[in-house]
């Protein structure tokens, strides 16, 4: 009989305890969430392609406007590099129209 009273207390202490453990593991921290990238990034990056192409299209527009007319007039290369000028000259100025701020919105 005292053997099953020492397997009572024994059992009832083991549950008291894995209840103490139970309260006292820490919770696990909750998951973040991954949010989708927000709409102004979305808009930043469409602002940056278009600045950059804009570029790059009046660049090469100019040069090959100015290398066309100096292998027609067999002038190499002063149509090239005024035209490339040109064309660096409008590309910069496509790039500030489209990025500076809007006045009407």
């Amino acid at each position: 009989m005292a053997n099953d009273d020492d397997e009572e207390a024994l059992k009832a202490r083991l549950d008291r305890l894995a209840g103490e453990l139970r309260s006292a593991r820490p919770k696990p921290p909750p998951s973040p969430k991954t949010q989708p990238p927000d709409a102004s990034t979305g808009a930043a990056w469409s602002l940056a392609m278009r600045a950059s192409s804009e570029l790059i299209a009046a660049i090469l527009v100019g040069g090959a406007i100015g290398w066309g007319l100096d292998w027609l007039m067999h002038t190499k290369p002063a149509f090239t590099i005024v035209f490339f000028l040109l064309g660096v000259a409008a590309g910069v100025w496509n790039v500030v129209r489209a990025t500076s701020p809007k006045s009407g919105l």
